[in-house]
């Protein structure tokens, strides 16, 4: 449903025992939204847990060390699943709870409560099996709620198997005119909030037909067409693994010899459609629809208005609308 006027982001979040975060690219203030939630459940009294697909928390950014990074600040008794040697390296009083076996290119994950408030390098696993297991064990050991700091190349930490909702962090960064960041993020939304596949079509005449990962990921354009004309009747394709645009190209032109017959495309979850230079809207007006087997709760998408090379990034009313829109559009369904 749509957010109250100033709304806090733990309001919006509120209800959420493992919550994912994700940055459309790097410096989109994924790390500063991190920190606001991370302060308002402090205030609140509320006990966390915070954990990343790889490494977060670092005090200057990895690839251009010119950009401050937020540190993550974490309050007295917050847990805090990241590499050993990160939690020694923060030099804050801590109590160390499991040992979880996962291992980082940092050592050991390791799951901590941390005796006194202060900042810390988070490192935690990077397989989507291995996040959701230290959510789980931090969710046992007292976590009201479980923060996974993830990023658009990490895309396992807003995969439904792992997280039970999203909050997306966007900004000028994206591109250097306004519309052109509203429609990036626009079409990064589309993909996240792709629509239910209805099983009631799931039917055994024929119409619906599972797509291997090689074919999908390497397959030539002919091979593509040879697939439709061997199916003839096929209106679902389920694919299996990730969807890339190669494929949806090579079906757009293996439609032209079945008269524009329309598909529809399933895969198991938005973190397996892999899209870029168009997006969902682009190729159901092409002929193509996308859906999922599994969706993720989109609660808030924040928004960056600054990048390091050009001044603020000045959003009108109009631009916040479209990028409320979806929201918006879902609480009327």
């Amino acid at each position: 449903m749509a957010s109250a006027p100033g709304a806090r982001l733990a309001e919006l979040i509120a209800g959420v025992r493992r919550l994912a975060l994700v940055g459309l690219a790097k410096n989109t203030g994924k790390t500063e939204t991190l920190a606001t939630i991370l302060a308002e459940h402090a205030a609140a009294g509320i006990s966390v847990g915070v954990t990343s697909i790889g490494r977060d928390g670092e005090e200057r950014d990895v690839i251009d060390a010119r950009i401050a990074k937020p540190r993550v600040y974490l309050s007295e008794g917050s847990l805090v699943a990241s590499a050993g040697e990160l939690v020694s390296a923060s030099g804050l009083a801590h109590e160390r709870l499991e040992q979880t076996g996962v291992r980082t290119p940092l050592g050991e994950v390791v799951i901590v409560r941390l005796g006194e408030p202060g900042a810390i390098e988070v490192a935690g696993p990077s397989a989507a099996g291995d996040v959701l297991a230290v959510s789980e064990a931090m969710l046992a050991l007292g976590a009201e709620q479980v923060l996974i700091d993830g990023a658009i190349d990490r895309r396992a930490a807003s995969s439904p198997a792992v997280a039970d909702a999203l909050v997306v962090a966007t900004g000028a960064v994206l591109a250097r005119e306004l519309d052109e960041v509203v429609a990036a993020t626009a079409q990064a939304i589309d993909v996240i909030r792709l629509p239910l596949f209805e099983p009631a079509r799931d039917r055994s005449d024929g119409s619906v037909v599972a797509v291997g990962r090689e074919l999908v990921l390497r397959g030539e354009p002919a091979q593509v067409a040879a697939l439709l004309r061997t199916h003839p009747q096929a209106s679902t394709l389920r694919i299996e693994g990730a969807l890339g645009e190669g494929f949806l190209e090579g079906l757009l032109a293996a439609r032209r010899e079945r008269a524009g017959r329309e598909l529809e495309i399933v895969v198991a979850d938005p973190t397996r459609a892999f899209l870029s230079r168009r997006g969902p809207r682009w190729y159901a007006k092409a002929g193509i629809s996308l859906a999922v087997l599994d969706t993720i709760d989109l609660k808030a998408i924040t928004v960056n208005p600054r990048r390091a090379d050009v001044a603020r990034l000045r959003f009108s009313r109009a631009a916040r609308a479209d990028l409320r829109g979806g929201r918006r559009r879902r609480a009327g369904d």
